[in-house]
């Protein structure tokens, strides 16, 4: 029953976001999440979004042209 409260508490609150292509991101650096200091910077900088698939995945771009290797969820 609590884990259930929770998850609506949870569900509630969620801000969904959308991504459109030439959008510019911070790409969160999921290692330092257990390391949290208050003045850290945590994201790998500003990246374009060059494309994003049906599924959700984007590939960025750095703000000089060089692409991402991989791509990333795009859905937040």
């Amino acid at each position: 029953m609590q884990k259930e409260c929770e998850k609506a508490w949870h569900d509630t609150h969620i801000k969904m976001c959308t991504f459109k292509v030439n959008d510019l991101v911070l790409l969160y650096d999921s290692k330092f999440i257990k390391f949290l200091r208050k003045f850290q910077m945590h994201s790998g900088g500003l990246y374009v979004v060059k494309e994003i698939t049906d599924d959700g995945a984007a590939q960025l771009a750095k703000l000089n042209g060089e692409l991402f290797p991989g791509r990333v969820n795009a859905i937040g």
